[in-house]
């Protein structure tokens, strides 16, 4: 019984560990991508489908500058949490 409940407190704890890193990438999104500029309302105008996808827009495109001190890590988890593919 004891090692059934530790199991459980292990798989919970992990879940919700990986969940603060999904929000910490979106969270510094919507540091400045607020309203009509929101991360969910930008990806879909842009129509970005995979995560891929976010990485070249971020890196390569006309705002590259603003997003230069993104990481991979960053970006990964923002498009974790808008479900991108």
């Amino acid at each position: 019984m004891k090692k059934c409940l530790a199991l459980l407190v292990t798989v919970i704890v992990s879940l919700s560990i990986a969940s603060f890193g999904f929000a910490a990438g979106l969270d510094k999104c919507e540091k400045c991508h607020k309203g009509d500029k929101a991360p969910d309302k930008m990806i879909a105008k842009a129509k970005i489908g995979t995560a891929a996808d976010l990485m070249k827009a971020l890196k390569e495109g006309p705002k590259k500058g603003m997003h230069k001190s993104l990481t991979e890590d960053d970006i990964n988890g923002a498009a974790g949490a808008l479900e991108l593919k």
